[in-house]
């Protein structure tokens, strides 16, 4: 009985220990799934928004919200066939500048995704960062949005290299008349 309880102590402390070296002891689902955050993202008062990885409702096996703080953003997007979404607000109709903050590791550039409300659709082509945590913005269009509650999806076309990208975030910046 000694010997049981020094071995489940011992294998308690392993598990542990590696859970607490920043090694993950969970694996990814194997079965396609959807995760919604639940979450509708609102407006800030100059009608800019802020689409975060941590609101994000994922579709797939792999990829998923990586809340560490040196990444912060939607990862370990490694299988082509996964998505993202987020749910949104518009309160003034119009058209809106999409900037998007990604990382790609050196060699996983090229794929090809995209990004589209509705029917309207903006495909980009993933670039390499030099890591998937080095992050850089990128304005990839504008898109005319109507008022009310919607949705902008994030499909990759290709995956060249080990991993889509890295994305922390989508911003919709309304368009200033002028």
């Amino acid at each position: 009985m000694r010997t049981l309880l020094w071995l489940l102590t011992l294998l308690t402390l392993i598990a542990g220990g590696r859970a607490f070296a920043g090694g993950s002891t969970t694996q990814p689902s194997t079965r396609p799934t959807t995760r919604s955050s639940g979450v509708t993202v609102m407006p800030a008062a100059d009608g800019t928004l802020l689409l975060h990885a941590r609101d994000v409702s994922v579709h797939g096996t792999t990829v998923r919200y990586e809340p560490a703080p040196n990444k912060n953003t939607v990862g370990y997007w490694s299988k082509k066939d996964d998505w993202i979404s987020w749910d949104f607000q518009i309160e003034r109709p119009g058209k809106y500048i999409v900037t998007i903050l990604q990382g790609c590791g050196s060699g996983s550039g090229g794929s090809d995704v995209v990004f589209a409300v509705g029917d309207q659709q903006l495909k980009v082509t993933v670039q390499d960062t030099g890591g998937f945590q080095n992050f850089v913005a990128r304005t990839i269009g504008t898109i005319e949005l109507p008022a009310g509650k919607l949705e902008l999806t994030v499909k990759p076309l290709t995956k060249p290299g080990q991993a889509v990208m890295d994305l922390r975030s989508v911003t919709l910046k309304p368009v200033q008349a002028g």
